[in-house]
Order: structure tokens, then sequence, then C-alpha cells
């Protein structure tokens, strides 16, 4: 991974140095396993690790012997027997492979880079439902298909984000099940010249159990649930970061990533703030996808062994663990830093025109206009019609809506007549599907399949259901905020425990 996406203690873990050291302390737990039961001379361990310990590794030595012998085990065993006594050398490495030696360091890196996504996601968390408690009573629009739905907290929408990835997050607790299993088992895994005992005891002495059934690796399969999870929680992290890049579009932005005071936005245009995080995450997932793929592949291997997954390993899994916690941080940041327009999102509430309680108001017109012959499809029309009624543009909107520009100056005359519009008397218009409904003020529209006939019997029906005080009072009611939102409490309850 290039510097600018690393992770110091993800990068740490994955060095040359770390592994030679995790490779040494298999050798050395393999050689203590014996002696205990007896199948080395007693004093054995003890001479050959303190031979080791009195010479550390010499990495540029080792590195020319791979050069060398093209072998980097190969090699990390000639370093280490020019310090181990010549009587001793034959107990170093005895009846193993390679792989004998590498995989519980392999899985070790792994459990450790595992260890840091899980401490890196749980501030995640935390701010995640910092966010949901701050803003348990911010109200925004609810979108359903890119379009305006119903109303909702934003802290609402936050808990809809966390649950989410607390899925992913599972998953990736319970692939970490599959890292506490290695294999000390031989060249083709049935035990040559290896004592099953030895395996289970130098195994528990590294923290694992021993695997019945590899060949000369641990089957692959142990390991894709892990790329699996950590991509499912890159992808849950994608879903957010674009939520929020759709609420800071320009028009009317609901939220903002943090934007610091000496950032600038574009190269060109200075009035621009660029969502440069949020996008970011959305390409750091992009890359997930691709090291996942390539670990799906490691699945494949010919018979009991061939590299072709080495060099996948050595690449996809230390930039996975790279680009997750990459993402988790800048997520992190994002939420703890994310500027909340409650004025916009009262705007859009505002400018829906009632519109946010237009299936509140469906219900109730079915409710209560039985007795007038409105039934469930005209309860839909009446609601559907008023709202195309209420953003029937004004006459100065319809004319430059219609305008047919045959030079930019055209635009220009129209940008000024937007800006300053002619003084014109209007009829005053209902200025929400509410008054319009309740003061039975529908009128006919050629946009929809009604008749001028039916709006009138429409109309007829409305004024004797709204002649009473009771519907009235429940009709204002649905247009409330807190009425819509009543039962929101729940979320908070069975997520939040408040």
């Amino acid at each position: 991974m290039i510097d600018r996406y690393a992770d110091s203690k993800i990068y740490k873990i994955w060095t040359d140095g770390e592994k030679l050291l995790l490779w040494k302390k298999t050798e050395l737990a393999v050689i203590k396993a014996r002696e205990k039961l007896g199948v080395f001379l007693e004093g054995i361990f003890d001479h050959i690790q303190k031979a080791l310990q009195d010479s550390p590794i010499d990495f540029v030595w080792w590195k020319k012997r791979e050069d060398e012998v093209h072998h980097d085990l190969n090699a990390f065993l000639d370093e280490r027997r020019r310090f181990i006594p010549l009587e001793y050398q034959q107990y170093f490495h005895k009846n193993m492979t390679s792989y004998d030696t590498e995989e519980s360091a392999f899985l070790r890196m792994l459990n450790s880079s595992f260890s840091v996504v899980e401490e890196t996601g749980e501030d995640f968390i935390t701010s995640l439902k910092e966010r949901a408690v701050q803003h348990r009573y911010t109200v925004m629009f609810g979108r359903t298909h890119g379009q305006a739905a119903e109303l909702q907290s934003f802290g609402k929408r936050c808990l809809t984000w966390l649950k989410a990835f607390e899925e992913s997050w599972g998953e990736l607790k319970h692939a970490e099940e599959k890292l506490r299993y290695s294999k000390i088992s031989g060249a083709i895994g049935n035990y040559g010249g290896i004592d099953p005992v030895v395996e289970e005891h130098a195994l528990k002495e590294l923290g694992f159990k021993p695997f019945y059934g590899a060949t000369q690796i641990l089957p692959r399969e142990n390991f894709l649930p892990l790329a699996g999870a950590l991509l499912q929680v890159m992808l849950s992290l994608e879903k957010i970061a674009l939520d929020i890049r759709l609420g800071a579009r320009s028009g009317c932005p609901i939220y903002q990533e943090p934007f610091g005071k000496k950032q600038k936005g574009s190269s060109a245009m200075p009035h621009k703030k660029n969502t440069i995080l949020t996008e970011n995450v959305q390409g750091m997932a992009r890359l997930a996808r691709g090291y996942f793929d390539a670990i799906r592949e490691n699945l494949v291997t010919w018979e009991e062994r061939s590299i072709e997954q080495s060099s996948v390993e050595r690449v996809a899994w230390p930039d996975l663990f790279h680009v997750v916690i990459l993402s988790l941080k800048r997520m992190t940041k994002v939420l703890k830093g994310l500027v909340v327009y409650q004025d916009n999102m009262m705007k859009e509430i505002a400018e829906s025109r009632g519109c946010y309680a237009s299936n509140e108001a469906k219900e109730l017109l079915k409710e209560i206009g039985v007795r007038f012959g409105i039934d469930g499809e005209i309860a839909y029309r009446i609601v559907q019609l008023a709202a195309f009624n209420v953003f029937e543009p004004s006459k100065n909107m319809k004319r430059i809506r219609e305008a047919v520009n045959r030079s930019f100056e055209d635009a220009d005359a129209l940008l000024r007549s937007y800006e300053w519009p002619d003084e014109e008397e209007e009829e005053p218009r209902p200025i929400s599907i509410e008054a319009a409904i309740m003061c039975a003020e529908l009128e006919y529209t050629d946009q929809l399949d009604i008749s001028e006939e039916e709006v009138s019997d429409w109309n007829d029906a409305l004024r004797k259901i709204f002649s009473n005080s009771i519907p009235c009072e429940k009709w204002r009611e649905i247009f409330t905020i807190s009425h819509l939102l009543r039962y929101e409490d729940k979320l908070y309850e069975e997520i939040l425990s408040v």
C-alpha cells in the first residue's frame, strides 16, 4: 500500500521483520513441544533459544540469501542456523515443511490486523450512536427511489446506518473464529515425520488448535469468511458515505462532511465544497472488491500445494486491512465533524407543501370519507390531485418553464425575470395539500386521468366532511411532526436502550 493510504499499525504487522520473528516463534514452539514430550533431549530448546536470542536476525543477510535461493523461508532457516551450535542445528525445522512454519505466523498477522480493525470500528460505532442521540429530534425527509417520502429524524437515519453496519460487524466477529486453527502436519498434511501430539502442543503454545484435513497448507476456505466480512464492512461504509454525499449536493444540502478552514474544494471553482472524504471511501470500496476477488481465487490450488496464492496473500491481505481501517477512520471523522443543516431540512419539509403527510392524509380520508362515497382509490386520487395542484407553477414560472431560448441573451432575460418577476395579480392558491383538501379547493388538471365532473364531486364531498370540527381536528393533527414520528421512540428503545 502506498503511504497515502497506509495504516502504521497494519504496516508494522506485515513487515518482513515481524514475519520472520513469528517464524522463529513457530520453530521454537515445535522444539519446545518435542522436548516436553521426550522426543528431544532436555536442554535442546534452551540452547537453541539462547543462540537465536543472542544473535538477532540479520535482515540484509536474509534478503541476499533469498535472492540466491529464491525461497524466503529457506533463506530464513539458513540465516538462523548460522548462529545455532552445529550439534543442535539438526533439531531446527526437523521434518517440517515451509508452511508448517508460515501458516501460524500468517494467522497471527491476520489476528493482529483484525484487532486493529476491531479497535477502529468500535470508535466508528460510538460516533454513530452519539450522532443518533444528538439528532433524536432533528427532522428530515426520508427518501425512497431518490424521491422525498415520509418524515424521519436524522437520529433515526443514523440508527438505520448503525444497525446495517452492526450486521456487517457481526459477520466480521464470526469470521474471526476461523482464525483459531492452524497446522504443523508435514509436507502433505498426513504427519510425515511429525507426531500429531507435537502439533497439538506446539499450536497450543502459539494460541491455536490443530486443523485436521490440511494439505501442505490450510484450505483457503478458512480465510475467505474474513475477507468477505471485511468487504461487507466496506460496503456498509460505502452505503453511508453515499448517503452523505447525496445529502450534500448543491441546491439545498442537508448535511456536509467537515471542511477545513484552509481547505480548497476545487482548483478552479472557489465556491465548491467537494465531498472528498466520502468520495475517497467509495474509492476504497472498489479496491476492497478487487482484493476480495483475488483472495477468493486462492481457494483453488493444484492438488496438495502450488504457489499461486502466495503472491496474492502478500499484497491483497495487508492492503484489504489498510483500506478498511482508512475508511473506518475517515467515516468516523466525517460523523464527528458532520455539519447538519436543520434549516435546509425544514425548508425541504415546508416546500413539500404538506406532501410529507400524503400517506396519512390518504388513510384518514378513507376512514372519514366512507359515508360520503370516498373509497381507497378515490382517497388516493384526491391526495394525488391536491399534490399536483399545489405544485402548479405560477404564471411567471410557467412562462419560464415553457420558454424556447434562441440565444444566450434570451437565457439572460429569463434569469432576470426569475430574480425580478413582474408583479402579477394572481389568485392566492392553497399553500399545501392540507389546505387544498380541507378547504375543498381541488382544481382540474390535464396531467391526470380525471374529469372536471369528478373533481367537482370530490370537492362537494370534502365540504361535507370538513363541515364538522372533529374531522378538521384529526386532519390538522396528521400534518404535525409530533404525530407522524410518534413511534420512533421504539427504535431508540430497541437499538440504544434509551
